[in-house]
């Protein structure tokens, strides 16, 4: 279980290596006007062209630590709305503010976030935010209280910033989903795409928290763009975590992403491809990609079940797929 952090000094360094780990990829900064709910102000918002999103941070006197995030490049001057807030309190715990750091017996320290959403429109707020949050979830000890927490990122992982613009996307694809006629509404194959929304599972009480588990949508993310070209394109739908379709819409491959290999994970994740992979027509091949190369047994009872291993490794905050090259022409047949 996670504790949250409530002492001053300790949310003081967390908030600046919080705000430290973006200035490696801020390309620009850019004057517009950013929106509040009846009022708008001038500032100077920073833009990640690598990330896809701007950001701007300020300390609120008597209030807390303000963090706005928001989808792409801002017009100079425009006038922007804020796509998501991760904010913190001075100390102590305020439940009232979305955002808190939270600690592991390890020492690990993580962004949560209680799923209050902001956005001044019908049906959109927390419910909302735990009906379709697909991503990290842990039990947060919340001075004496279990409070279910979505997992942003872990503070100290190379990969932090891709975790915030990874959140933020799947925020602004959560809300859009309160304007969408049905938000069940299942896509057809010629309508297949990457829903951020859909990445990972539905929050479970019980499931414990790995840290990697907030890598699995850069993942997918990272994937998604291996496999583009040769006429190949991506999708999900909830059930798989990522499909290639070929230039005739055939479904080839079906990827289940796992981000331990321990031999339950491996399990489950069998099962979920076969389940999942076979009820498809076609066919299509099946992949488990994982961090690390398997005992050789486990590799063979995997093969006779017709389920191949995809290897990947990162190299800085990307993860890469160096055996995907040789499968594509297959793939994309």
């Amino acid at each position: 279980m996670l504790k949250v952090v409530t002492d001053e000094a300790a949310i003081t360094r967390c908030r600046r290596q919080f705000v430290r780990s973006f200035k490696p990829v801020v390309t620009e900064r850019l004057p517009v006007k950013l929106g509040h709910p009846g009022a708008s102000e001038k500032v100077k918002v920073a833009w990640s062209e690598s990330l896809g999103i701007w950001f701007f941070t300020r300390k609120i006197a008597g209030s807390r630590y303000w963090n706005g995030f928001g989808i792409g490049r801002p017009e100079t001057g425009a006038a922007i709305a804020i796509t998501c807030e991760i904010n913190f309190p001075f100390c102590g715990i305020d439940r009232r503010i979305g955002g808190a750091f939270a600690q592991d017996r390890a020492g690990r320290l993580f962004v949560v976030h209680r799923g209050k959403l902001g956005g001044g429109r019908k049906g959109i707020g927390k419910l909302l935010f735990e009906t379709h949050y697909r991503g990290a979830w842990e039990v947060m000890d919340d001075g004496g209280e279990e409070t279910p927490v979505a997992i942003i990122g872990i503070l100290q992982s190379p990969r932090f910033a891709r975790q915030i613009a990874e959140f933020v996307r799947t925020v602004a694809s959560i809300k859009e989903t309160a304007a969408a006629r049905s938000s069940q509404a299942e896509l057809t194959f010629g309508e297949l795409r990457l829903r951020e929304e859909l990445i990972g599972a539905r929050y479970r009480e019980q499931e414990r928290l790995t840290g990697a588990e907030c890598d699995h949508g850069l993942i997918v993310r990272d994937l998604a763009d291996a496999l583009k070209g040769d006429g190949l394109r991506t999708g999900n739908d909830g059930c798989r975590d990522l499909m290639a379709i070929n230039r005739e819409g055939k479904i080839r491959a079906v990827f289940q992403i796992l981000t331990e290999i321990s031999q339950a994970a491996i399990h489950a994740g069998a099962t979920q491809l076969l389940l999942n992979g076979l009820s498809l027509p076609g066919n299509p091949l099946l992949f488990l990609a994982i961090p690390h190369a398997p005992e050789a047994a486990l590799r063979e009872k995997l093969k006779r079940l017709n389920i191949d291993l995809l290897i990947y490794n990162w190299q800085g905050d990307r993860a890469l797929f160096p055996e995907l090259a040789p499968l594509l022409p297959t793939i994309a047949s």
